[in-house]
């Protein structure tokens, strides 16, 4: 017996990868947001990743893929260079960036098909 992936779960599948998303990041930056300082670097990249998820998760209301493609571009370039500045911690700098990592990519590669 062949088992058939549930091709009706496509759609709910795409908006809980939305809302993980911002939920992780607020959770997960939520320390570091609480203090307004714009010119520390940890602070910058926590209000990129915040405005590019809401905007990702805005991107999904619309007909078009701009919004969805364009933030996840945004997010994932914010990723990459914080991966970048973090491999100096190890495996452990990296592994906190997979999950955005991830999303990031597949909202590029796919907009709101």
């Amino acid at each position: 017996m062949n088992m058939k992936p549930l091709k009706s779960g496509v759609t709910f599948s795409k908006w809980l990868l939305r809302i993980t998303l911002v939920v992780y990041l607020i959770a997960f930056y939520h320390g570091t947001l609480a203090y307004l300082d714009f010119l520390d670097v940890s602070f910058v990249f926590a209000l990129i990743y915040i405005i590019a998820a809401v905007a990702l998760l805005f991107g999904g209301f619309r007909k078009r893929d701009n919004i969805t493609v364009y933030s996840a571009l945004l997010l994932l370039l914010a990723v990459a260079f914080n991966i970048y500045l973090d491999v100096a911690d190890g495996i452990y700098g990296v592994i906190s960036h997979l999950l955005p990592l991830s999303i990031a990519f597949f909202f590029l590669t796919n907009g709101n098909k």
